[in-house]
């Protein structure tokens, strides 16, 4: 009797534990197809190229620092497409106050005023990550992260000015803003923001993944957005593709997961 006890209790712990797990992917994972491209790309922000209209969205953003407050008052949508040699980004976000102060690259955080913040880890091992910023005025910080909590591989603290040394070399990157820039006193539409990253421009960051990836490799990214008012309030809006647990958006184990295919 005590063993059918101990067989039923072990049984319903299992149970248990997978029902949660299942819930809990359920909760924060997102996964995507990432697709070839269809003819030609022009990075200009425009994304009104054939190849565009016909990628699919990654889904909706949901905030992330009011727990249970998930649902966005600003819209990010976002798309992704590879070839042989870039992986292309084309974001787009409401917004009706577009602004900004900030134009010299790799110098501060971008994450200061309004963002959008691309996270790439190639291999997935949650070292060695991209961090790719861009604002309304086009200033870029691209930023090497060795590990999320901010110590090198050997457990010594980052040097800033290290991490941020590191450049995605031959990035192409482009804004088109729906609005006048920097006036408080009209209502804006919002802004487009296009990618081209290089493979070979990785480097280090790319760790044991192919670059160019293979039909079927899976990278882990992410896409956030800052949304601030420019009255340097506590009136701010974090939100991702890819739901956070509400620590920071260094939380690499639960980027996407982005599947690279050699459909159109």
């Amino acid at each position: 009797m005590e063993k059918t006890l101990c067989a039923f209790a072990l049984t319903f712990l299992v149970s248990i534990t997978l029902l949660w797990a299942q819930e809990e992917n359920y909760e924060w994972k997102r996964t995507y197809e990432c697709r070839l491209k269809s003819g030609s790309i022009v990075v200009d922000g425009s994304g009104d190229e054939f190849a565009w209209q016909i990628a699919p969205e990654v889904g909706e953003f949901t905030r992330f620092q009011k727990k249970g407050d998930l649902v966005v008052e600003h819209r990010t949508t976002a798309k992704m497409l590879w070839d042989e040699d870039n992986l292309y980004f084309l974001i787009s976000v409401d917004d009706p106050d577009i602004w900004s102060t900030m134009t010299i690259r790799d110098k501060d955080c971008l994450c200061l005023e309004e963002t959008i913040e691309i996270f790439i880890d190639p291999d997935g091992d949650g070292k060695d990550y991209a961090e790719i910023h861009i604002n309304c005025l086009s200033t870029i910080n691209d930023i090497w992260i060795p590990q999320n909590n901010f110590k090198y591989h050997d457990g010594s603290p980052v040097d800033w000015t290290d991490l941020y040394a590191w450049t995605q070399e031959g990035m192409q990157y482009a804004v088109m803003n729906h609005g006048t820039v920097n006036n408080k006193d009209d209502i804006d539409n919002g802004s487009v923001f296009e990618f081209a990253l290089p493979w070979k421009g990785f480097g280090k960051i790319a760790g044991t993944a192919n670059t160019p990836p293979k039909p079927g490799d899976v990278w882990r990214i992410n896409v956030n957005r800052y949304e601030r008012s420019r009255n340097g309030d506590d009136n701010v809006e974090l939100s991702g593709w890819a739901p956070l647990d509400l620590r920071s958006y260094h939380v690499p184990d639960r980027y996407g997961f982005v599947t690279f295919t050699d459909k159109h």
